[in-house]
């Protein structure tokens, strides 16, 4: 938990530096949600991401972005407690349908460390990289606040024979700087 903390404060931190020198592309935001099925309590995120832009004419518009993200998840995990924590990074797309909302899609890369407990103490711990892949809706409420929701999928190793594999939905704010 303490090295989520810090990955949040540094993307807090590098956000708050960009703010500062007057870039345009960087924004940070946060998610609350829950897994689909079962869990074991609010999973949440927090990501600072810069965009590049969309490159190409395109119609309709789309911008791409670089997330970096800390996440922490309440797991299904057949009754027992579980929960994972880890850093990510995606690439993130916005595909705008009107002047207020917008397609969203992440892909990426993660690496979390899951640990289950079961009775008495903490029963075991894994740690290990994975995937991760997100669509959802984003509502522009001023030009620089988003409200989205999003649906994600991350299949997370709970011990060697057993994986959560449930989507998570969240809704959250992002602010563009």
């Amino acid at each position: 938990m303490t090295a989520v903390r810090a990955a949040l404060f540094s993307l807090i931190a590098v956000a708050g530096a960009a703010s500062a020198a007057g870039q345009s592309p960087w924004y940070v935001g946060a998610d609350v949600g829950a897994q689909t099925g079962r869990s074991d309590g609010v999973s949440g995120r927090a990501y600072a991401g810069y965009e590049l832009g969309s490159g190409l004419a395109l119609r309709p518009a789309q911008t791409h972005a670089v997330e970096l993200a800390v996440f922490s998840l309440g797991l299904d995990n057949h009754g027992t407690e579980a929960r994972a924590e880890g850093v990510a990074i995606n690439w993130a797309t916005l595909l705008k349908v009107s002047d207020k909302v917008s397609l969203s899609g992440r892909l990426g890369a993660h690496y979390a460390w899951t640990t289950s407990r079961d009775g008495d103490g903490w029963r075991q711990t894994v740690d290990r990289p994975g995937v991760l892949a997100g669509v959802g809706l984003a509502y522009t409420l001023t030009p620089k606040l988003v409200l989205r929701t999003d649906l994600t999928y991350m299949p997370l190793q709970l011990n060697p024979n057993e994986r959560a594999k449930a989507p998570t939905l969240t809704i959250g704010l992002r602010y563009g700087f």
